[in-house]
């Protein structure tokens, strides 16, 4: 399948010429600025794939209602394109009031990408509805991983977001057959699971250093931590991923012991490969010694938030921005990486000079998008792109 992530021919929707264009040069000069592009970014084959079976579906199927279950992916211009096709949403900020209740045998219903919770496809499975399930493989896995450990035993450690869509399908998985989850949202709060599991601190100390949702009530340290297998949230950072999963072996290996890791221990690595080749290749670009990392993306967006962190690691100024909108001469609004709360930074392009400006996007963000995020930075830097470059993305 991995085959698919770059080829051309899977990349049909929302193109950009002058996205292929730089994807195919890796970097173009405008005047003053270098703009540098990675080889992996955007679209992946399971969000081309999630938007044309739901493209197929809608001219297949007519005239019939049709429903999202929430966002097909986090881009608020795809969900807005979606809502332009005559399909409604059923929960979320978009959703239609009441529409859940109406639904019926005439009505089809999307699941997303991120796939949808039990409790939700029992509902459908009752209304009588037709399904249109766009799930994407790679979230399957971390599903069949959890169940794997269930059987075995063991609880599931997500490390992803509480109230991820992804993740509470997961959680819901694991809770309708019987098992116990601890979702970690980063390195800090593994510390907090590993200090517990060292015996450093009592039950509340771990409860109040979680977030409120972490567990299901009824929870039980003492019991429910004495065998653990860690998955991830298919879009989260890779290498933090990985730092937690080590965290928590090495407390199981001190509690433990060599002997007992075996049995109280799994680990599996269900980050996604595309999100996997994007960080990789956003890495690539961000040790070239840019001045400035744009990283597009929906705030929403799980993958989009972890690409603006490589930029840390390379100590260049990077930002999560949604749109050319939010760019600016004298300001650029950007979803901070830390707080998540939406700021605004000051003297971000430099007025004169020369400026090497490296973009990536997230894997629900359309070419479309970031090509008007680099042609809205070449504008606002008084210089124009090469004449074969100047058509503007188009959509679709």
């Amino acid at each position: 399948m991995s085959e698919l992530y770059d080829d051309p021919d899977a990349r049909y929707t929302y193109r950009s010429p002058l996205v292929d264009r730089l994807r195919e040069a890796g970097e173009l000069q405008a005047g003053r600025l270098r703009l540098l592009l990675p080889p992996s970014f955007g679209f992946c084959w399971g969000v081309d794939r999630a938007l044309a079976m739901v493209r197929d579906a809608r001219a297949e199927l007519g005239d019939r209602p049709m429903w999202l279950i929430n966002s097909i992916i986090h881009n608020p211009r795809v969900n807005d394109d979606m809502r332009r096709m005559g399909i409604g949403f059923l929960k979320g900020p978009l959703a239609e009031p009441g529409a859940i209740g109406r639904l019926g045998p005439e009505d089809v219903v999307v699941v997303p990408a991120f796939s949808a919770e039990v409790e939700e496809m029992q509902l459908l499975e009752q209304r009588g509805v037709e399904i249109v399930d766009t799930t994407c493989p790679w979230v399957i896995k971390p599903h069949k991983r959890a169940l794997k450990y269930l059987r075995e035993g063991f609880t599931t450690v997500v490390h992803g977001t509480v109230g991820h869509d992804e993740t509470r399908a997961t959680c819901s998985l694991v809770r309708h057959h019987g098992g116990q989850y601890v979702v970690v949202h980063n390195m800090e709060e593994a510390g907090i699971l590993a200090d517990y599991l060292e015996g450093r601190i009592d039950d509340a100390t771990l409860a109040a250093g979680l977030h409120p949702r972490a567990v299901e009530p009824g929870f039980d340290p003492a019991g429910d931590l004495r065998r653990i297998g860690v998955i991830n949230q298919t879009t989260m950072l890779a290498s933090e991923s990985r730092a937690i999963s080590e965290r928590l072996r090495q407390a199981l290996l001190a509690r433990d012991g060599e002997d007992g890791l075996a049995e109280s221990f799994r680990d599996f690595d269900t980050i996604c490969a595309a999100t996997q080749d994007n960080q990789d290749a956003a890495h690539l670009v961000a040790g070239k010694g840019p001045d400035l990392f744009l990283v597009v993306g929906g705030y929403d967006s799980s993958n989009t938030r972890n690409l603006a962190r490589v930029g840390d690691g390379h100590q260049v100024p990077a930002y999560h921005i949604e749109s050319p909108e939010d760019l600016d001469a004298d300001r650029l609004r950007h979803r901070d990486r830390d707080s998540g709360e939406i700021a605004e930074a000051r003297g971000w392009l430099p007025s004169a000079g020369p400026v090497a400006v490296a973009f990536t996007a997230g894997a629900s963000t359309p070419d479309a998008i970031l090509g008007k995020v680099v042609e809205r930075v070449v504008e606002l830097a008084g210089e124009s792109l090469p004449a074969s470059d100047t058509s503007v993305a188009d959509g679709a």
